[in-house]
C-alpha cells in the first residue's frame, strides 16, 4: 500500500532559522490544514524556550526549545515541547480546536518496543539505543505501522525526529544539568533534525525536509534506523470525530 498526502507547501528553514527545523515542520503541518497565520517565524517566537547551556546548566528539550531557533549555536526541542506548542495553538485557534486534537504518537510507537524513549534518559540507555539500532533494523517491529496507519486513516502529516541527511550516525555531543532540576542530566544527540512525514511507498518514506526545503524520498530502512535512534518521536493532529 502507498500513501502520499498532497498539497503540502515546502518550507526552507534557512537562513533565518538555522536551528528551527521543528517549528518549520509544524508550520508546514498547520499551513497544510489552512492555518496560514502559523508561519515558521511566528512559531519560532511563540514556542516556549529555556536557556542554552551555560556553565553546564540549561533547558530541557523534552519540555521546551533549548535556546532560540534563530541562533545557529542553539539546540532544539523534542516531542513533548512540540506537543505542548500544538496544544497551545489548538486552544487559541478556533479553526483548529473545532476540528482537530493533538496526538503525540510517541507513546504508541514506543509501546512494548526495545529501547523505549520512556526509559530513564541516562547516558548508558541512550548509547545502548543508538548502538542497537545502528546495527539492527528490525523489519518485524510494528512501531512504524503506527505512523503508516495515522497517515492513511487521518490523511494528516506527522512531525518526526531523525538526523540531518539521514546518512550521519547520531552520537551524544553535549551534556548539561536541567535548569529546573539539577538531579537530571540532559544528553544531546547530534546531528538532530526534525521534518514532516507525509507518506510512504514500499521502499521509501515521503518527507518534507526543512533542511533541503524540498519534498524528499528517503529509504525506508535508513529513516527507520534514525527515527528509532531518536526514540521514535512523532507528533501530529487528528480529526475530532
Amino acid at each position: 500500500m502507498n500513501c502520499d498526502i498532497l498539497g503540502i507547501k515546502e518550507q526552507y528553514q534557512y537562513p533565518i532559522l538555522p536551528t528551527g527545523c521543528e517549528v518549520t515542520s509544524v508550520s508546514m503541518l498547520l499551513t497544510h490544514l489552512g492555518i496560514d497565520i502559523c508561519t515558521k517565524e511566528y512559531l519560532a517566537d511563540f514556542i516556549t524556550k529555556e536557556s542554552d547551556p551555560s556553565q553546564l546548566i540549561g533547558g530541557n528539550p523534552f519540555r521546551s526549545f533549548v535556546g532560540s531557533p534563530y541562533s545557529k549555536d542553539s539546540f532544539g526541542v523534542y516531542h513533548g515541547g512540540i506537543s505542548n506548542l500544538l496544544q497551545l495553538l489548538v486552544s487559541q485557534e478556533s479553526q483548529l480546536n473545532s476540528k482537530y486534537q493533538v496526538t503525540d504518537l510517541t507513546a504508541l510507537t514506543n509501546n512494548d518496543s526495545k529501547y523505549s524513549i520512556y526509559l530513564p534518559q541516562t547516558r548508558e540507555n541512550i548509547q545502548n539505543r543508538l548502538d542497537y539500532f545502528e546495527s539492527n533494523n528490525i523489519e518485524e517491529n510494528d512501531d512504524y505501522r503506527v505512523l503508516e496507519s495515522h497517515l492513511t486513516t487521518e490523511q494528516i502529516p506527522i512531525v518526526i525526529w531523525m538526523t540531518i541527511d539521514l546518512n550521519r550516525t547520531p552520537y551524544i555531543s553535549d551534556e548539561w544539568l536541567d535548569e529546573k532540576d539539577y538531579t537530571k542530566t540532559i544528553y544531546w544527540i547530534s546531528p538532530q533534525h526534525c521534518a514532516l512525514l507525509s507518506g510512504y511507498t514500499d521502499k521509501e518514506y515521503i518527507i518534507y525536509d526543512p533542511h533541503t526545503g524540498k519534498k524528499e524520498l528517503y529509504p525506508k530502512h535508513l529513516f527507520l534506523k534514525r527515527w528509532r535512534q531518536y526514540g521514535r518521536q512523532s507528533v501530529s493532529l487528528k480529526k475530532i470525530k
